[in-house]
């Protein structure tokens, strides 16, 4: 299981900028294997690499693999609120719309996530 990290939501989109998006791909391939890890029972088809892939070569698929791609991802994130024992707060439609506004999604996203990994850090505590 990879570790759950609680990241700052705006330093991931701004260190997106100067990295010219790589570091984007980098964050999220690790929150899509985090999101994988918390609720292995979610959606099936996400998976870190072909996530990735699926943005870096989304053209020649005329974008229609990485919008696919991407409501399964928003779908996953729901799903492991769910299995963390939240009740889920992702919003799909609110997703989708940051990322016209200025890619401020992944603020969004992270800041679920945040969410997520602050549920499953106090259920270990309270298991240990």
């Amino acid at each position: 299981m990879p570790e759950l990290k609680t990241r700052g939501p705006f330093a991931v989109w701004i260190l997106s900028l100067p990295t010219f998006g790589i570091y984007y791909l980098v964050w999220f391939a690790k929150i899509t294997a985090e999101v994988k890890a918390v609720n292995p029972n979610g959606e099936k088809n996400v998976n870190p690499a072909p996530m990735v892939w699926s943005l870096i070569i989304g053209a020649l698929t005329l974008f229609i693999w990485p919008i696919v791609n991407w409501f399964k991802f928003c779908a996953s994130i729901r799903q492991e609120q769910e299995a963390a024992g939240l009740a889920p707060t992702f919003s799909t439609g609110l997703a989708t719309l940051f990322v016209f506004l200025a890619a401020t999604h992944v603020c969004y996203v992270q800041s679920q996530q945040n969410l997520v990994v602050a549920a499953v850090k106090a259920k270990q505590l309270v298991a240990a």
